[in-house]
């Protein structure tokens, strides 16, 4: 799988946000189709930090809640 396959994706954005969890030690997120993933700490901060950049980018600046 090339990295333009990767990117694209056959379904529809996701509107409802995933769920996440703690377990063990893990952080555990659970999305749409049974997709669940589990990280680490560390993983699930850097990852965190990510989609907030990548969703600030995508989105308007009038669609985003006020933070702080």
């Amino acid at each position: 799988m090339n990295e333009d396959e990767q990117h694209s994706h056959a379904q529809s954005p996701q509107t409802r946000p995933g769920s996440v969890s703690t377990e063990n030690g893990q952080v555990m997120l659970d999305g749409p189709d049974g997709v669940a993933v589990a990280m680490t700490p560390e993983a699930a901060l850097e990852t965190g930090r990510r989609l907030i950049a990548a969703a600030e980018a995508a989105a308007p600046p009038a669609t985003m809640p006020a933070t702080g």
